[in-house]
């Protein structure tokens, strides 16, 4: 059984310096299709920056946080805008709470019988109304700031909340960063890390990269970073994940695209202060994001990344001569065949029949 960790501290926590809060809001149904309460903050960060670099377009940072729901500390924003050395705009939306029995790790809806072994990752089902929802806010925010790049990353569920918007949304984004995230379903054994069943697991899995991750591969930059002995999170499957966006892109001929899976060393896997006595291969948080090791690992090669990548899709122009044209709209993608959004969740009625009828509701992403 899986304990799901906590957000790990620094060892001194910096002052949130030149970070404001914007604004407090609420993520509210474009569709009418009911989900839990989703409260979310905007703030501004200016650290470190000239008089004449706090002018430009800022960039979009939309923070997802992990299994924990807690909100993360204005002082470890303040770290994430020096390494990106720019003006940016934060958006840090909480999970939805769970309602009327449906309980959410961002997007992905589970009910409490799905949930058992804490599976919900792989029972659950991907729900249209929020990722719609939410990514029309994101986008909604992005035009307001005039953002130069939109960029969504997070920790852990944060991780796996960030490869379910980039594969919702993938023109709503320049970047998709998961550390030590996950996939809807998993291709581990049966009797290893999550004994989680098989092959029903893996056939979610596989279509989830069909289905979700090959959208994902749309988005300028997906980086995935994990180490390999992590116990909590399967590097098998996000190895995988970006497999899949990497034979995408070779597929369409997209050489400007990237994505990159960064390995932290088995050395680093457990390296979070406080966590000596929980080895689990799941504590790289400071390792990777906020410590000076960081520099190099990731920041370094991600302001070269958007120096050069391509803009997000929804800034670029239209291609009307593609017979499979996808319509844009604050973010999300439709296809034309059928006037609908790509990706469908099944329905909550569905799930209570499956659930009245004493069956188990294994999670899907269909089109």
């Amino acid at each position: 059984l899986h304990s799901w960790p906590k957000m790990p501290k620094a060892a001194k926590l910096p002052p949130p310096e030149k970070i404001e809060l914007l604004l407090e809001g609420e993520i509210i149904s474009e569709d009418g299709q009911k989900f839990g309460k989703s409260t979310y903050k905007v703030y501004e960060g200016l650290a470190g920056l000239e008089a004449d670099q706090k002018k430009v377009k800022p960039y979009l940072l939309v923070w997802l946080h992990g299994m924990d729901n807690g909100s993360i500390e204005p002082g470890y924003l303040t770290t994430l805008q020096k390494r990106l050395r720019h003006r940016v705009i934060f958006l840090v939306p909480m999970s939805p709470l769970t309602h009327e029995g449906v309980h959410y790790n961002w997007a992905c809806a589970f009910r409490k019988q799905q949930n058992k072994k804490q599976l919900g990752f792989v029972h659950g089902t991907l729900h249209q109304g929020y990722l719609n929802s939410l990514t029309a806010k994101i986008s909604d925010l992005a035009y307001e700031f005039d953002a130069e790049r939109v960029l969504v990353m997070g920790y852990s569920m944060g991780g796996f909340g960030a490869f379910q918007l980039g594969g919702w949304a993938p023109d709503a984004f320049d970047v998709v960063i998961s550390v030590a995230g996950y996939g809807l379903g998993t291709l581990e054994p049966e009797n290893e890390m999550y004994n989680a069943p098989q092959p029903q697991s893996s056939e979610i899995f596989e279509a989830f990269l069909h289905n979700v991750v090959s959208e994902l591969s749309r988005v300028p930059v997906v980086l995935g970073v994990h180490a390999r002995k992590d116990s909590m999170s399967s590097f098998r499957d996000v190895r995988a994940i970006i497999k899949q966006c990497q034979e995408a892109l070779a597929e369409r001929n997209e050489e400007k695209n990237i994505a990159e899976l960064l390995v932290v060393s088995d050395e680093k896997a457990d390296s979070d202060r406080g966590r000596k006595k929980k080895i689990s291969g799941h504590h790289y948080f400071n390792f990777s994001l906020l410590d000076e090791t960081s520099e190099e690992f990731l920041w370094s090669k991600l302001r070269d990344y958007l120096s050069t990548a391509p803009l997000r899709l929804e800034l670029q122009p239209l291609q009307m001569d593609h017979p499979k044209q996808l319509f844009r709209s604050k973010g999300r993608l439709t296809c034309p065949e059928c006037h609908g959004p790509r990706y469908l969740e099944d329905s909550l009625e569905q799930l209570d029949a499956a659930e009245t009828a004493g069956k188990v509701k294994r999670g899907r992403v269909s089109y």
